[in-house]
């Protein structure tokens, strides 16, 4: 397992200088959460657009924070190695900021780097501002070149993304979609980031005690066994009454990624057992079409006896999903990581199963007059034909003359997966009268 490195356009400026809110105006999507305290961005957000066949990475840091806090200053810590990594960086300054100490401290990070050369300043909130009016303070951090913008009213950001187009743009390599994309999800405190930092084996995500330390979905390219996924790892996930709104809005986030996944590791601490909020992220996932794996960490803090009784309740628990698989592991120590590899592989070989359209047929025909639904509503449904008509997720079409009841839906599911090996995934079926 390691990471491929991406094309970067790094996003970097005071906290409240407008940077995730430029963000999102670039991609015309909420990539980025925004509020009006500093320091909502928490660690690094990127994603990917794509303009005339070609695409670049947005990247959106934390705001440099002259006094950071223990969230901040872990992430400030590795600032040299992501400007150094980035084919271009946007200096983002808010254009009426008056803290010329925090905006000197960013200038020498830039300069004791050596990368003026692929500076760009960006003079952000410019909807009510002349650029003869600049403040001639502002002149030394200006390299070469500088763009007068406003993120929220989007004045002059098409200009910006047709300069970034043109200087920083790489021709199309390949899709960051749900074919390969698996999220990181579960309550907070039970070691997703922690899982996400041992998958790249490096610090990545920012890790602490603190319950609600990861807002932000960070997304890396990862690789078990030679095959590329993208792992994204999310913001904790807590009961409603527990999140305040930028919380509640990371959570959403979080329940998001999973419409662009295919794969979904629901993480869950050993040590407090599954409970009703990880059961409806389990549940998320499958009303998505995404394939949940039951991710159950900090197995080596349990002693014997709690590990049975784990292992016990886990068959009430999960009697309805008796198909999901379950990992044990430590991702502290690593133990168990080697598991997801051939988990994976058992996975994508069910995710990418096609079955013959006449061997369906041939199948649920007999199954149809062997075992029929009851009648609904005074009418017993015929099968006219079932189709395959897509692989990851597997999709079924089933055309029938009339309804059948909810029992025979999962009847169909449970044949699905007994006949034809779909044991482990995910599947999405359509039913058409």
């Amino acid at each position: 397992m390691n990471e491929n490195k991406k094309n970067e356009v790094m996003l970097i400026g005071l906290p409240n200088s407008g940077k995730s809110t430029l963000i999102n105006t670039l991609t015309n999507k909420k990539n980025s959460i925004i509020g009006s305290e500093p320091n909502t961005t928490r660690d690094k957000v990127s994603t990917v657009i794509e303009i005339n066949n070609k695409q670049i990475t947005l990247s959106d840091l934390p705001g440099f924070d002259e006094n950071p806090d223990n969230f901040n200053k872990a992430f400030q810590d590795n600032f040299q190695h992501l400007i150094e990594d980035a084919r271009r960086v946007l200096f983002v300054i808010d254009v009426n900021s008056k803290n010329f100490t925090g905006l000197d401290k960013i200038n020498n990070l830039l300069q004791i780097n050596n990368v003026e050369d692929k500076v760009t300043t960006v003079f952000n909130k410019c909807e009510n501002f002349n650029e003869y009016d600049l403040d001639k303070r502002m002149f030394k951090y200006i390299y070469g070149r500088e763009i007068y913008i406003s993120g929220f009213h989007k004045i002059g950001t098409d200009e910006l993304l047709d300069d970034l187009i043109k200087y920083s743009g790489v021709e199309k390599s390949g899709d960051l979609n749900s074919k390969n994309a698996i999220s990181i999800i579960g309550k907070p405190n039970s070691g997703k980031s922690t899982l996400f930092n041992a998958f790249l084996e490096k610090e990545r995500s920012i890790v602490s005690d603190i319950p609600g330390t990861t807002r932000d979905s960070i997304i890396e390219e990862v690789i078990f066994d030679d095959k590329v996924f993208n792992i994204l790892d999310t913001a904790g996930v807590p009961r409603k009454k527990q999140k305040d709104q930028i919380d509640r809005y990371a959570s959403d986030l979080s329940i998001k990624t999973l419409n662009h996944s295919l794969i979904s590791f629901v993480v869950v601490d050993s040590s407090q057992g599954i409970n009703f909020e990880d059961m409806r992220l389990i549940n998320e996932s499958i009303e998505n079409f995404c394939t949940p794996i039951l991710v159950l960490n900090k197995w080596d803090l349990l002693n014997e006896e709690d590990k049975l009784n784990i292992n016990s309740n886990l068959k009430t628990q999960l009697k309805k999903f008796s198909w999901l698989n379950v990992i044990r592991i430590s991702a502290l120590t690593t133990k168990g990581l080697n598991k997801f590899s051939k988990t994976l592989n058992e996975v994508n070989t069910q995710l990418n199963n096609r079955i013959n359209t006449s061997d369906l047929n041939l199948y649920f025909r007999e199954l149809w007059v062997a075992k029929p639904p009851h009648p609904f509503r005074g009418k017993r449904a015929k099968l006219k034909y079932v189709t395959q008509y897509d692989i990851s997720p597997p999709s079924f079409s089933f055309n029938l003359s009339s309804r059948i009841p909810k029992n025979y839906y999962s009847f169909i599911e449970n044949k699905l997966r007994e006949e034809f090996g779909f044991k482990n995934v995910s599947l999405k079926i359509k039913y058409k009268t």
